[in-house]
């Protein structure tokens, strides 16, 4: 009996390693990597998010479009080459971007984050769209050469700040 317990454990080990191996493959299946429409930006995206089906059908100036139906999300990219806009700051270039907005909107506030070691300020607002309030947030972030928008709709007024910084944690330039 007893020389029957360590194939018992070595058995086990086994199958737990397998399911770990098992487990740790379908996460890595769920999530993917997505270009902007230029190709000059990739972010990592869980498979809940899917691209939009035309180009630019949500804004003619967005550099990607994504929507989550099982969040009730859509998240659009605007990029700009920081020598279009005279390489003013990361915080004046929100100011501009949170003035952009603030006629017709109710804006909630500004508050300025980290993500990933970059700067990151989000404004929060509502809107009206068709009688339907619409909570967005917009992220301002800073690249090597450019600076970013990410304009986040939520129907549900939900906070999905977590699920936001994971993917804008993977921006990077290519």
């Amino acid at each position: 009996m007893n020389k029957n317990i360590p194939i018992i454990v070595l058995g086990s080990a086994v199958v737990g390693a397998a399911s770990s191996y098992l487990i740790f493959k379908q996460i890595q299946k769920s999530y993917f990597y997505i270009k902007s429409y230029d190709k000059k930006f990739e972010m990592k995206f869980s498979n809940k998010w899917h691209v939009s089906k035309e180009k630019n059908e949500l804004n003619e100036n967005s550099n990607l479009e994504l929507i989550n139906n099982k969040d009730s999300l859509c998240l659009i990219m605007f990029s700009k080459k920081k020598s279009e806009v005279n390489n003013i700051t990361l915080e004046e270039y929100n100011k501009n971007t949170v003035n952009g907005i603030r006629e017709n909107n109710i804006i909630l506030g500004t508050k300025k984050s980290i993500i990933s070691k970059k700067n990151v300020y989000i404004t929060e607002f509502y809107s009206n769209y068709k009688d339907v309030d619409v909570h967005y947030s917009i992220y301002v972030i800073e690249t090597n050469n450019y600076y970013h928008q990410f304009m986040i709709a939520s129907m549900s007024g939900k906070n999905y700040y977590n699920k936001i910084k994971n993917i804008l944690s993977t921006l990077k330039e290519i």
